[in-house]
């Protein structure tokens, strides 16, 4: 079988059999694939412990006939890290699962490849503001894949954004004027402020973003926004994200 070596992290994972695992994994060079860990979970086997999901490392593979065979893993960085801090373990499920729902089989997203890894590196950094992580994460990942929202004008009749009366609609695509939002589709209130935040993140500038001081109720407004514009777009609900809100409560 040929072989073929790649930077990947590990997205999902299943036990399988006795002592394999089957694994689905983004790799920097191929995208997205399912691969077999044979004979991983025994405990004697080199590999054991180390493929977990949030996994990240250079892999040796094997092309498969239908999946390819994991050899050998040298761990870049270690999934073990998040364990005890379930804010940073929710926020790095939901990077998993976000790269898991909207990247095609063998399809490379190299730039969505460097935001995984760099997000869940960060998580894995003891100290690390999750909740503003995911926070990046999401608003960098929507403009990945065209989703941004309108943050400058009215995303339903692209009229100016007064500072009063301001909703924000998944469906219409972003935020709303005063007149709009008493209108259909549905749009939740969104303060100023927030939109303000929401313009710094959609700039990519992390520095400056993670200057801003953002308090516990700024974090719910912008989660409140882009939350149901990934899952509106998605068309989807993410499990990642209802675990993160039971974290939350």
């Amino acid at each position: 079988m040929p072989v073929y070596a790649s930077d990947a992290v590990v997205l999902r994972k299943l036990d399988y059999s006795e002592s394999d695992r089957s694994l689905t994994l983004f790799t920097q060079e191929r995208g997205k694939l399912s691969a077999i860990a044979k004979g991983v979970r025994k405990p004697k086997a080199r590999m054991n412990g180390q493929l977990d999901i949030f996994a990240h490392g250079r892999m040796l593979l094997a092309e498969g006939r239908n999946l390819d065979v994991v050899t050998q893993f040298q761990r870049l960085s270690d999934p073990r890290t998040l364990a005890g801090d379930v804010q940073r373990a929710a926020a790095a499920a939901l990077v998993v699962e976000v790269a898991d729902k909207v990247l095609e089989e063998r399809h490379p997203q190299l730039e969505l490849y460097a935001l995984v890894v760099d997000t869940l590196h960060r998580l894995g950094t003891t100290g690390s503001e999750s909740r503003k992580e995911a926070v990046f994460f999401l608003t960098a990942v929507l403009a990945e894949l065209g989703y941004a929202p309108e943050l400058e004008r009215c995303a339903q009749c692209g009229g100016t954004l007064d500072a009063e009366g301001l909703g924000f609609s998944p469906l219409a695509g972003g935020v709303v004027c005063a007149g709009c939002a008493a209108l259909p589709p549905p749009a939740s209130a969104i303060s100023a402020r927030t939109v303000k935040i929401l313009r710094v993140a959609a700039a990519l500038d992390r520095d400056l973003f993670f200057r801003l001081h953002i308090d516990a109720e700024d974090l719910v407004a912008l989660e409140s926004a882009l939350e149901p514009q990934l899952e509106h777009h998605l068309d989807r609900q993410l499990k990642s994200l209802d675990f993160a809100r039971r974290v939350r409560r």
